[in-house]
């Protein structure tokens, strides 16, 4: 592989770095050598050659080789001197020795003793040719070393000019040409060698920066199933240093599963994966993998091994988790969601039928848990549900399942309570003693201390014929039914529930069609003075009158519509049919009475827009605001969210009069009738029907009428069909009023219009 442009400035570092490292490693040895020789070269020359010129030569080239050792085995590196600065001290030096050895052939030259020449030419070529090899791996300073010692002594044979001493000249020549080309040679590929191992150097450099980069952990292993290498994400990822990695045993693991996946690469010579959970022997770190491990081939084809690659999916898999759980569970609570719900309840009631044990259902609906959060807000509302939670798990078996199907509504399943009936009963009941004591307990949550109550619809289930669909049908009926009969308590279902739910989704349908089909009616009943019996007002009543000509109770319909949402367009009917009304009889200028009340639902209050919407009836009917006075109950009243005294302020700011219907038999707090600017308080008839023989009754009309005087209000009493009853309320209170079958029945529109055109 050639190397790139940008990696000529390491290699070029490389060689002169390898090249001096080499010579380097040689000059203790060739130093040595070059002692040795050159004591004995004074010693064969001491006789014929001036000792002053033989002792300084040995002196200065003994000198230069224990100089050139010393630095030797310091690597040839001279302080504070770079490589190429080194390198070039290096070659100086070689150059000095060269030519130390070619003054010795020169001017050590016998002339006259022709055996100390021949020894002497020997010598120089001995020490040329070991030069040559030491030094070959620069050719330029291997072929200066050898030149010089041989070109001194071939001048010395030519300058002798005898035919020998030619011949000698000559074989110096050739000597020198061929120790020349072999250096060449040599030199050639040693520098080749050298060129390709620093190639090989820097792709291995290269590949071990990708390695150790590379964000998965890789790591291979041989045949005996040892570490050999790894990358430092693996250290990263396994939280132990690549030291302590490289080397390790893997048949060692903890995780066998993981090991036999590294086996069977080896054996199978198949790529294969292994996801899963894995602990690190070495650190302890728990981590969950993703790994590829791949089998390694050499060239030949025989396995040598296998490479893996790994990935830490420990946060996907926690997402995974987070999201399976989800799948299964209510975010809120961390309780089952309906679909896990389905598969247990599927599961068990399959044993349960097997056993011949009855199971159960429970279906629980915190009791005013809206008012809790209207008031409160979400926050505290989430808290309530957990705290619910909480205690509805202790109270019961760990075989059971605690549900939340949304919102304030739970699900509790008992499976296999046991085989008789009458025991399965009285244990459920017990259980939901536990859970309404459990959870009319006060709990303090962000500093409130607050107090709640949950309805049960309980249903019995035996075998498999009842699905988990028809199963919570059953028991969000009978939970209802608990509602109704005044929450904080349990109803077991029974059919006849179902055939009231069945009649009551009939009912809706057909009131969905009398809407279409124009049957309701608005009927009217006067509100008299007490007194005088001349008319004050009147009250709106809607009536439904079948194609077939009969009527549908108003106590029948009314609590459809509410809980339909019906409400809504029957309720912006009925207005609009007053406001017209009361323009019509402005017109014909029979209009006597003050106003006309109308009955409104708390479902109307909270809806969208309905302030807008009954303010535009009212001007686009072009009558005074004040001909117009809604009725409410005490059920709205205790609504003390900011929408509900919203609305109520509005209309009251815009001259619009309200009474309280019913008044007496809704709640105990009365504190809404100093918040609230009301008209009149309409005694409920209940209070009147038994008022000339019960004297309870007549204490608590008494009582109602002193507390409308000490609030400014009026009080009108409704239900008054005997003139006794009439008589001893106007002796209570001459300036109340009434209405009743005594004035008058209520009267559809055109009855109630010849009334007013005779007043």
């Amino acid at each position: 592989m050639p190397i790139k442009k940008s990696d000529s400035d390491s290699v070029h570092r490389f060689l002169r770095d390898e090249v001096l490292s080499t010579l380097c490693s040689k000059v203790p040895a060739t130093m040595v050598a070059t002692i040795f020789i050159a004591t004995w070269v004074v010693v064969l020359f001491w006789q014929i050659v001036e000792r002053e010129w033989l002792v300084g030569w040995y002196v200065l080239l003994s000198f230069l080789a224990l100089e050139r050792m010393y630095h030797a085995i310091h690597g040839c590196r001279y302080r504070g001197l770079s490589i190429e600065a080194s390198y070039q001290r290096f070659r100086i030096e070689v150059m000095i020795t060269a030519l130390l050895w070619a003054f010795a052939a020169f001017f050590f030259f016998p002339e006259d003793q022709t055996e100390y020449q021949l020894l002497l030419a020997l010598i120089v070529a001995g020490i040329s040719s070991g030069g040559a090899i030491t030094l070959v791996i620069d050719k330029n300073i291997a072929q200066a070393y050898s030149y010089l010692p041989l070109s001194a002594l071939a001048l010395r044979f030519l300058m002798c000019g005898d035919t020998s001493h030619l011949i000698l000249f000559g074989m110096a020549l050739v000597f020198m040409v061929i120790l020349g080309l072999s250096i060449q040679l040599l030199g050639n590929i040693l520098s080749k060698g050298i060129l390709q191992r620093s190639e090989l150097t820097a792709v291995r450099n290269r590949l071990d920066m990708i390695l150790d980069q590379t964000p998965t952990g890789i790591f291979y292993y041989d045949l005996s199933f040892k570490i050999i290498d790894c990358n430092q994400a693996l250290s990263d990822l396994m939280g132990v240093s690549k030291e302590r990695l490289i080397g390790l045993d893997l048949t060692l693991l903890h995780n066998i599963e993981a090991f036999q996946i590294l086996k069977r690469v080896v054996e199978e010579k198949n790529r294969l994966r292994y996801e899963g959970p894995y602990t690190s022997m070495l650190s302890g770190k728990e981590i969950w993998i993703s790994a590829v491990v791949a089998p390694l081939f050499s060239n030949s084809g025989k396995i040598i091994g296998a490479i893996a690659v790994l990935e830490d999916k420990t946060k996907e898999h926690e997402v995974y988790e987070k999201y399976e759980f989800l799948a299964l569970h209510d975010e809120l609570t961390g309780l089952p969601n309906r679909k896990l719900l389905a598969d247990r309840y599927r599961l068990q009631t399959a044993q349960a039928a097997r056993n011949n044990q009855y199971s159960a259902l429970l279906f629980l609906d915190l009791d005013k848990f809206k008012h809790v959060n209207d008031t409160y807000g979400h926050t505290v509302g989430d808290e309530l549900l957990k705290e619910a939670t909480r205690r509805l798990q202790m109270v019961l078996r760990q075989s059971d399942t605690v549900c939340r199907l949304g919102g304030d509504e739970f699900i509790i399943f008992l499976p296999m309570i046991s085989s008789d009936l009458q025991e399965s009963v009285m244990q459920v009941q017990r259980i939901c003693e536990k859970i309404h004591r459990a959870i009319s307990e006060p709990c303090e949550i962000n500093g409130l201390k607050l107090y709640n109550s949950t309805s049960i619809g309980a249903v019995m289930i035996a075998g498999m014929d009842m699905g988990l669909d028809e199963v919570l049908r059953c028991a969000d009926i009978s939970m209802y039914h608990a509602k109704k009969l005044g929450r904080g308590i349990t109803s077991f279902y029974e059919v006849e529930m179902d055939e009231k739910v069945k009649q009551a989704i009939k009912l809706e349908h057909r009131l969905r069609q009398a809407i279409e089909r124009n049957e309701l009616e608005v009927y009217y009943q006067p509100i008299v003075d007490i007194v005088g019996q001349r008319m004050k007002g009147a009250e709106a009543l809607l009536r439904w009158k079948q194609s077939d000509g009969t009527m549908v109770s108003p106590a029948e319909f009314i609590p459809i519509a509410e809980e339909s949402r019906l409400i809504h367009p029957i309720g912006d009917w009925l207005i609009d049919q007053v406001c017209q009304s009361i323009a019509k009889w402005q017109r014909e200028e029979c209009f006597v009475i003050d106003y006309v009340s109308i009955n409104l639902s708390p479902r109307q209050v909270k809806h969208t827009n309905f302030f807008e919407n009954t303010m535009s009836k009212i001007k686009n009917s072009g009558i005074e605001n004040r001909a117009i006075k809604f009725e409410i109950t005490e059920s709205v009243l205790m609504d003390e969210s900011e929408q509900t005294k919203a609305v109520l302020e509005r209309f009251i700011a815009k001259g619009i009069g309200f009474l309280i219907d019913d008044f007496g038999t809704g709640y105990s707090s009365l504190s809404y009738l100093k918040r609230y600017h009301f008209e009149s308080l309409k005694i409920d008839r209940s209070f009147i029907r038994d008022i000339l023989t019960d004297e309870e009754d007549v204490t608590l009309v008494r009582a109602i009428l002193d507390i409308a005087k000490e609030f400014g209000y009026r009080v009108i009493a409704e239900g008054v069909e005997k003139d006794l009853q009439r008589e001893k309320l106007a002796s209570m209170d001459p300036s109340i009023f009434y209405q009743g079958y005594l004035f008058s029945r209520p009267m559809d529109h055109d009855n109630f219009s010849a009334m007013l055109k005779k007043s």
